[in-house]
């Protein structure tokens, strides 16, 4: 009878020029995990839309990745064996016409025979209103499945493409689950010879919170504390803040042209929240606390910046505000799930989320969509902000 040929599993890196084609690609995925995309879904979205619709713009959404030299790297063995299978990694310099620094995505995929590829890993290299966003990673499987094996050769391809379509300059700090930075780390340092700074920049939870783990206010606001969406007339208060939110997290510092310019922006779009608080006898206004909301797509949204002015701490002011957006957006805003990052050093914050309802902190049971994530720089490159 005849042998039985192994069957190959081909995974393969796509460049996206434009979020348009990232979302004509990815989207159905993003949305079935759209808590673990919101790193990477609600940028591209605000961008698709940003994306002037032009005959040149046309022909680069619609680019298709030129195929590669192949390695082939067999899982376990090339015995002949219904069960037996091997991966096929496309790997060589992509030939897509990129600029150097260009705003761009990368997605890894898998296709086993003629079944249809599956999306593995993200990686977005965008930039913000300040600066340029760090490198970020999104996986498509769940964490359980993140093991060496399955992470390294995937995370391997991503870097030689990255190589040719990112300045190493560009390459200032990598942000995702700690897996695929870790990864990332070690392969970029092989392909370039670059040095990691000696502690991460940043290293955190990612959790959330649902209408089912929101807690309820305990007790009532005294009648001169206004919880409400940010005014102009706030500017100058809210630029104090998001300096000193700033200043404590370096490197990403900010001027203060630039802390009033962030405030601006924040302020215009609708996505800065504040507890103020009004002195009874003048009528003077103080802001103790601002919490900023920024990455949204239709069921999730991102708190991304607490702070609380020095002078109101210890009054549960953040607590309140986090308690009060986190309500706003699940329940106004129709939004199935509210998520934020908390730093593992920061347990007062940690706790200060606990109590409003987000799930899997101060020790407790850590249900899926809780992980750890990590952010670790690069010497001698340009610095970005986020």
């Amino acid at each position: 009878m005849p042998i039985r040929r192994p069957t190959l599993d081909t995974t393969t890196v796509r460049y996206h020029p434009t979020a348009t084609s990232l979302l004509a690609a990815c989207h159905n995925d993003f949305m079935l995990r759209e808590r673990d995309a919101n790193i990477i879904l609600p940028f591209a979205l605000k961008t698709k839309y940003a994306e002037p619709a032009s005959p040149v713009n046309g022909r680069r959404n619609s680019m298709k990745p030129v195929r590669s030299a192949s390695l082939l790297l067999p899982n376990e063995s090339d015995t002949d064996s219904d069960s037996d299978s091997t991966t096929l990694f496309k790997s060589s310099s992509p030939t897509s016409p990129v600029l150097k620094d260009e705003q761009f995505w990368l997605s890894v995929w898998t296709s086993r025979g003629r079944q249809p590829a599956k999306l593995d890993l993200v990686l977005s290299c965008t930039t913000g209103p300040i600066g340029k966003y760090p490198i970020f990673l999104y996986s498509n499987v769940p964490d359980d499945e993140l093991t060496s094996e399955w992470v390294v050769p995937r995370i391997e391809l991503l870097v030689k493409h990255l190589r040719s379509t990112a300045g190493f300059k560009r390459v200032f700090s990598v942000f995702g689950p700690v897996p695929l930075t870790r990864a990332f780390v070690s392969s970029w340092m092989d392909a370039t010879s670059a040095v990691p700074v000696d502690d991460p920049y940043y290293a955190a939870k990612h959790t959330f919170c649902t209408r089912a783990t929101l807690s309820a206010e305990p007790n009532p606001l005294p009648s001169n504390h206004v919880l409400r969406l940010a005014e102009p007339s706030d500017l100058a208060r809210c630029a104090e803040l998001c300096f000193g939110f700033a200043a404590g997290s370096e490197p990403f510092v900010l001027s203060e042209e630039d802390a009033t310019r962030e405030a601006k922006g924040y302020i215009a779009a609708r996505q800065m929240y504040v507890y103020n608080v009004v002195d009874e006898r003048t009528g003077e206004v103080e802001t103790a606390s601002i919490v900023c909301v920024t990455r949204s797509s239709l069921n999730v949204a991102a708190i991304t910046k607490v702070y609380t002015n020095p002078m109101h701490r210890g009054q549960k002011c953040a607590e309140k505000l986090v308690r009060f957006v986190s309500h706003a957006l699940l329940n106004e805003g129709k939004k199935s799930a509210v998520v934020l990052f908390v730093a593992h050093d920061n347990l007062a914050a940690e706790k200060v989320y606990d109590r409003v309802g987000f799930q899997g902190l101060c020790g407790k049971p850590r249900p899926e969509g809780v992980s750890d994530w990590v952010e670790i720089g690069f010497e001698k490159t340009e610095l970005g902000h986020w």
